[in-house]
């Protein structure tokens, strides 16, 4: 039996770490932004961290980003560091994500898959940005990302409601109208720096992660 929290939560540390090992090893950033891309690995590791308390295949990806995060020395990724590590702890994410997924329906894996995307594109947007890369492209392909998986995560959430019986839809409608409320807010937020023509700004970025963030904690209902 798994925490409801899981499904979401492990597609995100997914999602973004594949990003950010994108953005180290195929990145055309300087040693300086490298480093501090390097640098905010920590924070997915506090992710997995969460994950261990009711995954313990968790620690898998845990231990070997952690081996990776803290023997290179920063800026020096694609230059020095174990890359086959890092390889290894993405394929290890993926392998603890995976685990889940046969104990879901289908509507809970397609939720799932899709906040790989959503959930793991806003925290990765939201570490690239705190760490001022110069990549311009991901602040527009990012939250592009995001709006195409949070449609289709609507569909799989239509889906899982329609095989539910009366009483029980009824004792999740709240849950899934404030989900969807918040799933909207947290993509206005995302994208206000593109509606506005302005730069966007970390703190946009950690308070349309907090909406997300909610969103997701009320979306537990359906799993």
């Amino acid at each position: 039996m798994f925490s409801g929290y899981l499904p979401l939560l492990i597609p995100a540390l997914v999602g973004s770490q594949f990003i950010l090992t994108l953005v180290l090893t195929k990145g055309e950033i300087c040693p300086g932004q490298r480093g501090r891309v390097h640098k905010t690995l920590p924070v997915v590791l506090a992710g997995w961290v969460l994950a261990v308390i009711s995954h313990p295949i968790a620690l898998l990806p845990l231990l070997t980003l952690a081996f990776f995060a803290f023997r290179v020395k920063t800026g020096k990724t694609r230059d020095a560091g174990p890359l086959p590590v890092l390889y290894a702890a993405d394929a290890l994410a993926a392998l603890s994500w995976l685990m889940l997924l046969p104990s879901l329906s289908l509507p809970q894996i397609g939720l799932s898959f899709m906040a790989v995307a959503l959930f793991g594109a806003l925290l990765a947007h939201l570490l690239l940005t705190q760490a001022r890369t110069r990549l311009q492209a991901f602040h527009r392909i990012l939250p592009f990302t995001g709006f195409v998986s949070a449609i289709l995560s609507v569909l799989m959430m239509l889906w899982l409601l329609s095989g539910l019986d009366e009483q029980v839809l009824a004792s999740v409608t709240t849950e899934v109208i404030a989900a969807l409320a918040l799933l909207v807010l947290s993509l206005l937020v995302w994208s206000g720096h593109i509606l506005l023509t302005k730069t966007v700004n970390r703190w946009q970025l950690l308070l349309a992660s907090i909406l997300l963030v909610s969103s997701g904690a009320m979306q537990q209902v359906l799993f």
